[in-house]
């Protein structure tokens, strides 16, 4: 029994230093200063499209590896073609409603309505389509990077700009 404890004793004082050898930090080491809480006037919205502005609530939506929440807002009708993201994104409705459907086609029946509170998940590398018929906001999050990957690149509203 005494060989137990002198072991378990042992062990106790030298996982820190082992913990420490191995450049990792004690918990506490580097607490966080403070939490965040964004006023819905600080969001800055940039136009990503026609029709469509987006801002940036927290993260670095182009840091790969780190996590991001922004907001897409649209004006109107918006058709978003066939497209994919490298990781999974999770999008959730805040105002109004958001359709979406999946396939590498842009097929108006496969369109499900999402609603004030819905919450989704579009896996990486599925490809989806959707539709925003009125004003709406949406909030999307999910590790970066935030990349949208048209199924057919003439669709990209980004290369019409270089025309």
């Amino acid at each position: 029994m005494r060989v137990r404890i002198t072991i378990l004793s042992v062990a106790i004082f030298a996982l820190p230093v082992l913990a420490l050898a191995q450049g990792i930090p004690p918990a506490g080491a580097n607490p966080q200063v403070s939490h965040a809480i964004v006023a819905l006037d600080q969001l800055v919205w940039k136009p990503i499209a026609p029709g469509v502005e987006m801002a940036v609530v927290f993260g670095d939506p182009d840091k790969k590896g780190g996590l991001y929440v922004i907001r897409l807002r649209c004006k109107g009708e918006v058709k978003v073609p066939p497209h994919w993201h490298a990781t999974d994104e999770h999008i959730t409705v805040l105002e109004g409603s958001f359709w979406i459907g999946p396939g590498e086609q842009f097929d108006a029946s496969k369109l499900q309505e999402m609603k004030v509170g819905a919450p989704a998940v579009m896996p990486a590398e599925v490809r989806h389509f959707s539709l925003s018929k009125a004003d709406n906001v949406i909030e999307l999050f999910g590790e970066a990077p935030f990349v949208v990957n048209f199924v057919n690149p003439e669709d990209d509203p980004r290369n019409a700009k270089n025309k």
